[in-house]
């Protein structure tokens, strides 16, 4: 592992909070990877090309696309970040060898870029619509400019805390340990977790029978696909009310430097009326590409209720999530046919709205990503 020591340097400059150097660094990760085009690959690419790499398949057209790919990002040409969700699925093999040639095989596509969880990226969007209606666009930062960091960051961002330690100090450890943190591979996050790996890593739970029971149990209580649509935003803004209103509070103490009291932050509804703001606006289709989060993650929950023979699967939820990481902020999206189909289905038009193109054979990959070169 790289050694990063730069405590000395943040003891003699203490001027910068944490969270604007962590701001900084993912900042500055969007500078440097700006001209390249992103490449989202779902979990099955990565498997396969992994497979090609180590000689695992005889299909010579993922070797080919195995070779366009290293051949761009050799040429600084491409990047294929990670998401939480390719971390956790990637962790559920129990074959250390494979599971070591994985995460090669991601550093060496990736060089260490990883998208925000879900979670991140839904306080990022948020943050970014209310500032830029209250304040205008040139008071904050593009999303785009935020969303990325590092593969050491792509479960959510952690950093070490010693009450026992002046803040003086306890800032300068932190920066410098996200420093260190910055330059880390998931090789190396894999050999630190050792044999306990596939363990420790977070495990989603599978709630397809649930999502199906629901489904059918109001399969028609829907006389629109924007009726549906609507319904399903509604449930997930409800379920984000909470982080609204931390984030309502976070925003009041950044401009006037207050904090709210307990009794001011326990009769807040502020989470409530951003929620209901996010719902009228897109009610009244004054959303364009705004809060993509939301508007992915209940149009394909729609899309899939709104086709009475279709039902969830297993994996599902990674996949909603892959598309929901990969089609606002990146250039192109590899992932199966099925997940496709619901990123371009006709009510959603996701892939044109985002502009990202989604391609799940093989053969048009290759063609596709070939041209960037040119």
């Amino acid at each position: 592992m790289e050694n990063v020591d730069t405590l000395e340097y943040h003891m003699k400059n203490p001027d910068v909070s944490v969270e604007r150097y962590i701001r900084i660094k993912r900042i500055e990760l969007a500078h440097e990877i700006q001209s390249a085009k992103k490449i989202y690959l779902d979990t099955k690419f990565w498997i396969l090309l992994r497979d090609a790499r180590i000689g695992k398949v005889a299909d010579n057209n993922i070797v080919r696309l195995l070779h366009v790919l290293e051949d761009l990002v050799a040429k600084n040409l491409v990047v294929c970040p990670i998401s939480n969700d390719t971390f956790a699925e990637i962790f559920k093999q129990t074959d250390t060898k494979t599971l070591k040639a994985s995460a090669q095989i991601i550093d060496d596509l990736s060089k260490g870029v990883a998208i925000l969880a879900m979670k991140e990226r839904i306080d990022l969007e948020v943050f970014h619509f209310i500032r830029e209606k209250t304040k205008g666009s040139d008071s904050v930062y593009s999303p785009d400019e935020l969303v990325w960091t590092k593969i050491a960051y792509v479960l959510g961002f952690v950093t070490p805390i010693s009450d026992s330690l002046p803040p003086d100090i306890n800032y300068a450890i932190q920066k410098a340990f996200i420093d260190q943190m910055w330059v880390v591979t998931l090789t190396e996050i894999l050999d630190q977790m050792g044999d306990d790996a596939v363990s420790r890593t977070p495990k989603f739970p599978d709630i397809s029978q649930k999502l199906n029971e629901g489904k059918f149990a109001h399969i028609d209580d829907h006389k629109s696909f924007k009726q549906l649509f609507m319904a399903e935003l509604a449930g997930f803004l409800e379920v984000y009310e909470p982080d609204f209103q931390d984030l309502m509070a976070h925003i009041y103490k950044s401009d006037t430097g207050q904090s709210l009291s307990a009794d001011e932050i326990s009769s807040d509804d502020s989470g409530r009326m951003i929620a209901n703001l996010i719902y009228h606006a897109f009610r009244l289709n004054r959303m364009k590409s705004e809060l993509p989060s939301f508007r992915i993650s209940a149009g394909i929950h729609a899309a899939v209720q709104w086709d009475k023979g279709r039902k969830y699967k297993q994996n599902d939820l990674h996949d909603f999530h892959h598309a929901a990481a990969a089609v606002p902020y990146c250039d192109y999206f590899l992932t199966e046919a099925s997940l496709r189909h619901l990123v371009c289905d006709k009510n959603l038009k996701l892939d044109t709205l985002f502009r990202c193109k989604t391609i799940s054979d093989i053969t048009d990959a290759i063609k596709e990503l070939s041209q960037i070169a040119m």
